[in-house]
């Protein structure tokens, strides 16, 4: 069923792309908006499953919504660069899990991740930048520039002692590899709409100690679905 279903929309792309009129191949200013999904796999080193441990949320808590800009440059008629800045911002409140104050109140702490990556890609275009209708696919790296926090009190499970009132902040740039995918249509000479997946890879590194944890770091590998609508010019 699978197959079949994608045999259908291929077959209906190109059958639209072939009965459209040619539209001129353009520089294009996208405007995105969309929803980033963390990873869940995660390894041991990584603070949010370290954290994950002692306190009560989901990996999921960090899926949030986005926002970004992007330059996209033609390369004859297959072949277009792009230059993009995306923003995301997260925070998660959370307790902490199997121990509690004297008075048996929870133990309160706030995680906070903020993103904003910097992507340099590559996209072909099966049909080309003549048709109404552009698939696409590429790839390329973005440099993803961080920070993350905690604050509130800390305390774990074997440690009766609590730390009230503290926080801890690191920032830092991870670089790592981005795949793109996506589809959209041209309407007229001067907008562009569509939808776009992303996928990528990249590390960020604390330093010997963060909050109590020695030599931790943290994956932003995930995937983001986008919505963009984009502005033509330059014939």
């Amino acid at each position: 069923m699978v197959k079949r279903l994608r045999s259908v929309l291929v077959l209906a792309c190109a059958a639209l792309a072939a009965s459209v009129p040619p539209a001129y191949a353009q520089q294009t200013l996208n405007l995105s908006w969309g929803y980033s999904m963390m990873r869940t796999g995660r390894v041991a080193t990584d603070i949010l499953l370290i954290e994950h441990a002692d306190l009560d949320f989901e990996f999921r808590d960090f899926n949030v919504p986005t926002i970004g800009v992007e330059w996209l440059v033609p390369i004859g008629n297959h072949v277009e660069a792009g230059v993009g800045a995306a923003f995301s911002r997260d925070t998660v409140p959370t307790v902490h899990v199997g121990v509690a104050s004297s008075d048996g109140r929870a133990i309160p702490r706030e995680l906070r991740l903020r993103q904003m990556p910097l992507a340099f890609t590559a996209r072909y275009l099966p049909l080309g930048q003549s048709y109404i209708v552009q698939p696409y696919v590429g790839g390329g790296v973005a440099i993803v520039r961080w920070r993350f926090s905690e604050s509130g009190d800390f305390a774990a499970s074997n440690r009766p002692t609590i730390f009230r009132g503290e926080e801890y902040s690191a920032t830092g740039n991870a670089i790592g590899p981005v795949v793109v995918a996506g589809l959209r249509a041209v309407t007229g000479d001067t907008l562009a709409f569509g939808v776009e997946a992303r996928y990528h890879r990249a590390r960020g590194t604390f330093g010997p100690a963060f909050a109590r944890v020695v030599d931790p770091d943290i994956d932003f590998g995930g995937l983001t679905l986008l919505a963009t609508a984009g502005l033509r010019f330059g014939k």
